[in-house]
């Protein structure tokens, strides 16, 4: 689902709706956060909260699952990928890292 998707939902939802909508975010970050619970998937949470949400309440928490489940998942191996280094023509592969030390991967603009 596209993000103008999404904002379209979102900016059908009734105060009703709305409040509901907010209500389900925040207890989704609270179980998120819980030390004991660990990451509660969205879908897992829409599933307790039931069918009987109604029509645009129902479509804006479905566009949180689908955004929750897109993007890698804790475990998967990224795809290998090289990077030519700051001020060299060398490159450097991110599977030479396997097994030797931990890779933190920073995306930014200097422009």
């Amino acid at each position: 689902m596209l993000k103008a998707d999404r904002d379209q939902i979102m900016s059908n939802l009734n105060d009703d709706d709305r409040k509901q909508f907010q209500q389900f975010i925040n207890d989704y970050r609270e179980k998120r956060k819980a030390p004991s619970g660990g990451r509660m998937p969205a879908r897992e949470m829409l599933d307790a909260v039931g069918g009987d949400l109604a029509g645009m309440l129902r479509q804006a928490m479905e566009a949180v699952v689908l955004r929750d489940e897109m993007g890698p998942n804790v475990g998967d191996v990224p795809p290998d990928f090289d990077l030519k280094l700051v001020g060299s023509k060398e490159r450097v592969r991110l599977s030479s890292f396997k097994d030797e030390k931990p890779v933190a991967l920073i995306f930014g603009s200097y422009t």
